[in-house]
């Protein structure tokens, strides 16, 4: 219960920009079968601000990653979206990533830290990468600008840190790397798919609070996919999808309260008072 309030004191903050991300009327269907009303989720419909973080809960199956992967042009073949996402102002809902522009392609922080890193190159080259988008060799200019934000990232030595591959980091500083290799992009929209599930409660609340933190200040937008009700209760905004639809959307608290659905239901319980 500290860790919830300490969460909602620091960063649930109001945000007033333009959209980044709109999404109006999604739905993700069984494409083998275009037919059938057999669906993941169906008019899905919200937007996500600079400086905005949208947290998304619901049951576990209900399609919370795979609406991520809509997003990020990850679709498998067997999933069809219906519907509008706009990203930047542009239409990408039927683009794979590799049919993308750079505009277009939000980053991504997944689950698994240590399979998302490149194993045979160092942090470094990984974090230059990202910063350059062709180059893996460090420069006194991007090692300063790396250096600077690995610190803001809470590494206290981060010259030492970048020499390293990410077999040799913990779970809590990989996370912290893939953090910081979507903050070097150029990308404005960045989604964190359940990124601390495999983490210690002390470890999560950290690389959480890092998140929020790191999304509001840069003024870029966030999605972060949770079962964590400490956390969504943070963000700006929640939505929550189960049974095939939304049942709840807009500020955590309001949207939780005034939805009648079971699993918000369920989420009331849990409320702090």
């Amino acid at each position: 219960m500290v860790v919830l309030l300490c969460y909602i004191i620091t960063f649930s903050v109001t945000v007033d920009y333009q959209p980044i991300l709109t999404i109006n009327n999604l739905s993700l269907l069984d494409s083998k079968d275009r037919d059938s009303q057999h669906s993941l989720f169906k008019n899905i419909t919200f937007d996500v601000s600079q400086g905005e973080v949208l947290a998304i809960m619901g049951p576990s199956g209900i399609g919370k990653s795979m609406l991520s992967k809509a997003i990020a042009g990850f679709l498998p073949s067997d999933v069809m979206a219906v519907g509008s996402i706009q990203l930047n102002g542009s239409e990408i809902s039927q683009l794979s990533m590799l049919q993308r522009s750079q505009a277009q392609r939000p980053a991504v922080i997944f689950q698994d830290a240590l399979k998302a890193l490149n194993p045979l190159a160092s942090v470094g080259q990984q974090l230059s990468l990202a910063l350059t988008t062709n180059k893996t060799r460090l420069n006194t200019e991007t090692r300063e600008a790396i250096t600077t934000l690995l610190k803001q990232l809470g590494f206290s030595e981060p010259g030492a840190v970048l020499a390293l591959h990410p077999s040799q980091l913990s779970g809590g500083q990989r996370q912290r790397i893939c953090i910081a290799i979507a903050l070097l992009g150029s990308a404005n929209l960045i989604i964190a798919d359940e990124p601390t599930s495999a983490l210690d409660p002390i470890t999560e609340a950290e690389i959480l609070s890092l998140f929020l933190r790191s999304v509001q200040q840069r003024k870029v937008g966030g999605i972060l996919i949770t079962h964590d009700l400490a956390a969504a209760l943070a963000c700006n905004k929640l939505l929550v999808i189960s049974d095939g639809s939304m049942v709840a959307y807009g500020s955590p608290f309001d949207a939780i309260r005034q939805s009648q659905h079971p699993f918000c239901l369920q989420l009331q319980q849990l409320l702090p008072e």
